[in-house]
């Protein structure tokens, strides 16, 4: 018998109920009338499409040198039908954080960057057909923009690129009436339930104020929201309120309530918290939050200004509408994310409070339409972004083998920090 089988078994059995519960709850009370409601019954269509379509993805791979720096290498790559446009970005530099959290932010950002550089490369190129992200648009406006810890001034203003970028890159789709869609498979998000909670409280008699104030301060502070909601001396109330600060993610909930492949009716998504409160400071002293921001930096009075155009447009940036599709009953559902302005609203992400309610079956259809030919089963939810991403894949052998090598030619010393095993190949 393997070491610790028995005792294993014998803690796992002690918390199974508690288990059971956690990993599928449904704790809201009627919340399957409101589920409904929001639930539109589609089956995608298994008709072949010509659809123009640049599927866009990235990769990255990051190695911590002998000397205590990292060496790292970030990919960038789209495809359409008859051209293909790449991007690399590759540096060396020291952090002087030790947190792998704030290394794999760093190059989870670069590798959207990488993608913002592809997608203005093919339109500069020509290009007007759809754009397809892998990975959620929203997420990346919400994004705030600060200063990494690396030594080199490139690295360490990354996000100031990034969000220029960004902002580029949108305004071009949004000229070029280029439909920009994000698709997450499996997002942890939870803005659906969110919205459904507060359909829940609407329906209990509170008033529209107090029960966003009451929504708003759950997601800021779970402890001083429970007492504000005991203070109204409902126990249901409390209930919602400790269901909304679990942050359950949305698919889980059309896990257990759809009973037909669809999608949640779309809604129009805002600025997150801390993007409102980096709003709120922006709005009364911009100067303090470039200087807080990116404390070394804005030292320099070129990038000073740069930053201060920059936080102009940072907050014009559009709102989002965004819903989850679940193309068949053994699947888990997908986000889909498009800017707002495809839907002809004009509301900016700071405009946009509580997620609302939108409206327009038609630019739906047409999104459906494209994400429906795309699908191709459990292991392929979409073959234009399943390609990409195979074709962008920096695969271990090929990092270690080709990328590592050059870069130990340029420092004329073997890098590999002890305890790393270098693998061969054969």
């Amino acid at each position: 018998m393997p070491e610790f089988l028995a005792e294993y078994i014998k803690e796992l059995k002690s918390k199974s109920d508690r288990i059971g519960r956690d990993f599928v709850r449904d704790d809201i009370k009627n919340i399957g009338s409101f589920f409904n409601e929001y639930w539109v019954e589609f089956d995608l269509s298994d008709q072949p499409s010509n659809i123009d379509v640049l599927a866009i993805d990235s990769s990255s791979a990051v190695f911590p040198t002998n000397v205590g720096g990292l060496f790292y290498v970030v990919r960038g790559l789209g495809i359409a039908k008859n051209k293909n446009y790449k991007r690399i970005a590759t540096d060396f530099d020291y952090s002087s954080s030790k947190s792998e959290q704030e290394i794999s932010r760093f190059l989870g950002m670069y590798r959207e960057h990488m993608e913002h550089l592809v997608g203005l490369d093919s339109i500069a190129d020509g290009y007007n057909g759809c754009i397809l992200l892998d990975g959620s648009i929203y997420g990346r406006l919400s994004h705030i923009l600060s200063e990494y810890s690396f030594l080199n001034s490139s690295s360490k203003g990354l996000s100031i690129d990034y969000f220029e970028i960004l902002a580029k890159f949108i305004k071009k789709c949004e000229d070029n009436r280029i439909l920009l869609i994000g698709i997450s498979k499996e997002s942890r998000t939870s803005f659906f339930r969110d919205f459904l909670i507060e359909r829940i409280l609407d329906d209990r008699g509170l008033e529209k104020k107090s029960r966003r104030d009451l929504l708003s301060l759950a997601l800021k502070d779970k402890r001083k929201a429970i007492e504000k909601a005991e203070s109204m001396y409902d126990k249901e109330v409390v209930k919602l309120i400790e269901e909304l600060t679990a942050r359950i993610p949305d698919f889980q909930l059309i896990t257990l309530h759809a009973k037909h492949p669809g999608y949640t009716k779309p809604l129009l998504l805002g600025a997150n918290q801390k993007k409102i409160e980096e709003y709120n400071r922006y709005v009364v002293d911009k100067r303090s939050l470039i200087k807080s921001s990116f404390p070394e930096l804005s030292d320099n009075k070129d990038t000073f200004r740069r930053l201060s155009v920059l936080y102009d447009d940072l907050f014009n940036l559009p709102a989002i509408v965004s819903f989850h599709l679940l193309p068949k009953q053994i699947d888990t559902a997908m986000r889909i994310d498009v800017p707002s302005w495809y839907f002809g609203i004009s509301k900016r992400i700071i405009d946009v409070g509580w997620p609302e309610f939108v409206v327009n079956d038609e630019k739906i259809n047409e999104i459906l339409n494209i994400v429906s030919a795309g699908y191709c089963g459990l292991d392929n939810y979409n073959i234009w972004l399943n390609m990409v991403d195979l074709r962008v894949k920096l695969r271990k052998k090929d990092f270690e083998e080709i990328y590592l090598p050059e870069f130990e030619k340029i420092v004329g010393r073997f890098v590999t920090a002890r305890g790393y095993r270098r693998d061969r190949y054969p």
